[in-house]
């Protein structure tokens, strides 16, 4: 019957391979981090602000076929990322409610299922498949693989397939054959668990059907350490850099002087400013400014040995943010 509903499932995703390169939302990063910790990106790579109540996120857990889905708000900016955060934020929470990390906190613009009996899709922990779907049902993107042969026990996909590893269990030599890119026990080999993953940059849709005969996370994704987070709210492809949205926009924002000179600047706007971000091209966060006091000016004095092209965000309080090429003599 399993194997039945399999090819059923996998027909199912086979009639969805419509989509055309850059033409709707995609997962684009994904933590799975220590603790709590856990974390969806989406990006969309159009040239149109999208409607995210059309959308749900899903997860398949430990090789099953059964879906627990949660449905979203908000919307996505043409080029523009959206972070979905597990809603775990109480600081005196302990063991398994224990708070996200602030960083991550800092970086998610939805927090969702802050209460596992209520609904578990947050809760992924490296061996369940994550999907991206419309709300009727229709795949967008899969992150793993549903079903194929995935247990409780496993520690998600790795880059390793029909691969004997001896190591140590309990001061014993011990043997275990990867199938399938399937860990196992051995949880140091895993991707998908304990880990922070990266869409590679040639990424321009999701995927629509079932990976078949198994997953392999290394084609799509690029591993960084545990817990990082920096590369988050910003998305860099071949549809778009970065998030970078410079010629659609409600609000007005001057930086001057561009180039700067010094590492001194100025960023004013017509609408209050809530938070700004400087980033460099490779995703990382340089400075981070978050204002309790809204305001509609700043002046910057960053480190005048900065030298070549960086990308400032700005978020405003009504809701918009762009972001803006800078240029350090």
């Amino acid at each position: 019957m399993k194997k039945l509903l399999l090819v059923i499932f996998t027909l199912f995703l086979g009639s969805s391979l419509l989509a055309q390169d850059c033409s709707d939302l995609f997962i684009s990063e994904y933590v799975e981090g220590s603790g709590n910790n856990k974390a969806v990106e989406l990006y969309n790579p159009t040239n149109v602000t999208v409607d995210l109540s059309d959308y749900k996120l899903v997860r398949y857990s430990n090789g099953g076929f059964q879906g627990y889905d949660v449905g979203l708000t908000g919307s996505i900016e043409p080029k523009g990322t959206f972070v979905v955060v597990l809603d775990k934020r109480d600081p005196n929470g302990v063991d398994l409610e224990q708070p996200v990390d602030s960083a991550l906190q800092e970086k998610a613009d939805l927090f969702l299922c802050p209460v596992y009996s209520v609904n578990r899709m947050m809760y992924f922990n490296g061996n369940d498949a994550v999907t991206l779907e419309k709300v009727t049902g229709e795949i967008i993107d899969i992150f793993g693989q549903i079903g194929g042969g995935m247990l409780s026990d496993d520690n998600g996909w790795g880059d390793l397939n029909d691969t004997t590893i001896t190591y140590n269990s309990g001061g014993n030599p011990t043997t275990y054959t990867i199938q399938n890119y399937i860990v196992g026990p051995l949880f140091w080999l895993s991707w998908s668990k304990d880990n922070t993953l990266i869409r590679k940059f040639e990424i321009e849709q999701g995927v629509t059907a079932n990976p078949d005969p198994y997953f392999e996370v290394f084609q799509q994704w690029d591993s960084i350490p545990s817990n990082t987070f920096d590369s988050l709210g910003f998305h860099k492809c071949n549809c778009g850099t970065l998030g970078m949205n410079e010629n659609i926009s409600l609000a007005t924002i001057s930086f001057y002087p561009n180039p700067v000179t010094n590492g001194a600047f100025i960023i004013e706007s017509d609408k209050a400013i809530i938070s700004i971000e400087v980033v460099n091209l490779l995703g990382k966060v340089i400075y981070r400014q978050q204002f309790e006091t809204l305001t509609e000016s700043y002046k910057f004095n960053l480190d005048n040995n900065l030298k070549g092209v960086f990308l400032v965000r700005i978020k405003l309080d009504s809701g918009e943010s762009q972001t803006k090429k800078l240029i350090f003599n």
